[in-house]
C-alpha cells in the first residue's frame, strides 16, 4: 500500500522519537530533569501520548481509529507490550521498576487512542503540536536553558513558528479558510495566540518561568510567521 507524504513524515518522526525515548529510559536520570518541576509520572504520560499519536499518524493520517480493524488492535498491543518491556529492561541499567510508571504509560497511550478514535489525524495533530510549547517553561526552570536568555527567546521563536505554520496549514487545508482574506486573519492569529495564553496559565499554575521576554518572543514569532506566509501565498498566486 502506497504511503501518503504525511505518513512518511510521521514514520520518520516515530523512528527517531521511539529511539530517543528508549535511550532516555535506559540511561541514568539526568540531574536537570529533577529540577523541571514535572513529576516522573507526568513525563511517562506525555511520552506515551506522543508515541501513540506518532504511531497512529504513521498508519493513517486521514482516518480515525476503527476498532473493527486488526491494525488498531495490533498498534494497541504493540505499545502496551513495549510499555511493560521498557520498564522491565530498566532493571538491567540500575533503574527501579515502578508499576505506577507502567500505569502512566498506559494512560498516555489510552488517552491518545481515545482522541484518534473520535478525531482524524488532521485534527488530532493540532493537539499534539499545541501542547509542545508547554515543555519550554519546564526546561527553563531546570536551568538547562537560562531564563531571559537569547537561547530561551530563540526556543520560543522556533516553537511558535512551528505552531503558527501548522495552524495556517490546518485552517487552510482542513477548513478551507482563505489565508489572504482579512476576515479570516483573526482566526489564523487567534490559534497560536491562545497557545501563549494557555502556556502562561500553565506556567503560573505550576510555578514555572514564562515572563515578558518569552511572551514577546512568542508573539513576535507568530506575527513574523504570518507575514512570511502571506508573502509566500501572494507569490504563489501571481
Amino acid at each position: 500500500m502506497k504511503m501518503h507524504k504525511e505518513q512518511k513524515f510521521f514514520t520518520f518522526l516515530l523512528v527517531f522519537y521511539w529511539l530517543g525515548i528508549f535511550v532516555a529510559t535506559h540511561i541514568p536520570i539526568p540531574f536537570w530533569t529533577k529540577k523541571m518541576g514535572v513529576s516522573d509520572k507526568t513525563m511517562h504520560f506525555f511520552a506515551y501520548l506522543i508515541l501513540t499519536f506518532l504511531a497512529w499518524f504513521s498508519i493513517s493520517f486521514v482516518q480515525k481509529v476503527n476498532w473493527k480493524k486488526l491494525q488498531s488492535w495490533i498498534l494497541f498491543a504493540t505499545i502496551l507490550f513495549y510499555s511493560f518491556l521498557d520498564e522491565f529492561l530498566q532493571h538491567f541499567v540500575k533503574r527501579s521498576i515502578d508499576p505506577i510508571d507502567v500505569l502512566a504509560n498506559i494512560t498516555g497511550m489510552a488517552t491518545a487512542m481515545a482522541i484518534v478514535t473520535f478525531l482524524p489525524g488532521q485534527h488530532a495533530v493540532m493537539i499534539l503540536i499545541s501542547v509542545c510549547p508547554f515543555f519550554m517553561p519546564a526546561i527553563v526552570k531546570s536551568q538547562l536553558i537560562t531564563p531571559n536568555s537569547l537561547l530561551e527567546s530563540l526556543g520560543y521563536i522556533a516553537g511558535f513558528a512551528i505552531v503558527t505554520t501548522a495552524w495556517i496549514k490546518y485552517l487552510s487545508c482542513v477548513h478551507n479558510l482563505n489565508f489572504r482574506q482579512l476576515k479570516h486573519m483573526v482566526l489564523f492569529f487567534a490559534g497560536p495566540s491562545a497557545t501563549i495564553l494557555i502556556t502562561k496559565f500553565y506556567a503560573g499554575f505550576t510555578n514555572k518561568p514564562f515572563g515578558a521576554t518569552a511572551i514577546w518572543a512568542a508573539l513576535c514569532s507568530i506575527i513574523l510567521t504570518l507575514l512570511i506566509w502571506q508573502l509566500v501565498y501572494k507569490k504563489a498566486a501571481t
